[in-house]
């Protein structure tokens, strides 16, 4: 079983992480941390964290709150655009779009005192070489983590952090992924540190090349079919074809991407995705169109530089494989039964 911290943001697919690392008997979820993203403000993305759990049965795991802007971020214009993005589809979509980022109704408990960095440390360096921190979001608590405790650089068994693009295009630029962007000083931070980790990119996640692997109508029928007593798939019936709609009209994709659970599966199932070597990434940091790309050092440039050569990017990834995990962890639910 492989124990593992989940950073996030709350945005959708987050909430379908946090179910589940929740539920599948390869993961024990010893907390989950929250960072203002995609999904808003910090009492947002946390409340919504807790409301995801109680959904669960899973009251029993700590939630902190973490940072609550980026280390330096960009103008509040653009930090706001992915919040207010349904603004763009009212027309297309109507009263539709109250299920898609709404605001979370008061959680029925309080998040777990202490701040999210504190509760990473204390994990982490508690458990020598046995945790693996999933980052989803912004990477912002996660750097802030190592730059307040260098122990942690020996003590993390490995981090998976979804961000970045190489051969798609950006999310949020035409060069640059929006959990990078959103931090980049974060971003190159983590990716500089000297522990292994594995980058999941747009590549293997927003891209028609890995449509197998998103969540399409047809799978929610296919959740639906199986299940009785299942309110974690009753509330993915109700709530995500309007993702799956979204995606499919405004990104041109087949369904919806489920890039925040193919990160965290890959604590107990690596082998899902193909990876590079491990090699040196980094982050543009300079303003413009740019900022947020990251670039990945491959060994062919005649001019020096490069860093710590602790990252493998993840190039290809068995999404029908995965997606029939994703089912079988959301079956698990039925009637409350977790194996």
């Amino acid at each position: 079983m492989q124990r593992i911290i989940l950073d996030v943001d709350s945005a959708g697919d987050d909430i379908l992480a946090v179910l589940f690392a929740a539920a599948n008997p390869n993961i024990k979820l010893e907390g989950v941390t929250t960072v203002t993203g995609a999904a808003g403000p910090i009492e947002q993305v946390t409340a919504v964290v807790l409301n995801t759990l109680s959904l669960a049965g899973r009251d029993d795991i700590p939630v902190h709150a973490g940072a609550w802007r980026p280390i330096v971020g960009n103008s509040k214009a653009d930090m706001q655009a992915p919040v207010h993005f349904e603004k763009r589809l009212s027309a297309r979509f109507g009263d539709r779009l109250k299920k898609f980022n709404p605001p979370a109704p008061t959680p029925k408990r309080a998040p777990t005192p202490g701040h999210a960095v504190d509760f990473i440390i204390k994990t982490v360096l508690d458990n020598p070489g046995e945790i693996t921190l999933v980052t989803t979001g912004p990477t912002t608590n996660a750097a802030m983590a190592l730059l307040q405790e260098p122990r942690l650089v020996g003590a993390l068994k490995q981090m998976l952090v979804l961000g970045g693009n190489f051969a798609t295009p950006g999310n949020i630029t035409p060069l640059s992924e929006y959990n990078i962007w959103a931090d980049p000083e974060a971003a190159r931070i983590v990716l500089n540190a000297e522990v292994p980790k594995i980058l999941v990119p747009l590549d293997i996640c927003e891209d028609n090349r890995v449509a197998s692997s998103m969540l399409t109508r047809d799978d929610i029928a296919d959740l639906q079919a199986v299940a009785i007593q299942n309110p974690v798939v009753a509330m993915i019936a109700d709530i995500f074809p309007i993702y799956v709609d979204i995606w499919r009209e405004f990104f041109d994709l087949v369904g919806f991407p489920m890039d925040d659970v193919i990160t965290v599966a890959l604590a107990f199932a690596p082998d899902l995705v193909t990876t590079t070597k491990p090699l040196f990434a980094d982050v543009v940091i300079e303003k413009g169109v740019a900022r947020g790309q990251t670039v990945a050092y491959r060994g062919r440039q005649l001019l020096p530089g490069g860093g710590p050569e602790t990252t493998r990017i993840g190039e290809g990834l068995d999404g029908k494989r995965f997606l029939q995990i994703f089912k079988d962890t959301m079956a698990l639910y039925e009637r409350g039964d977790r194996a």
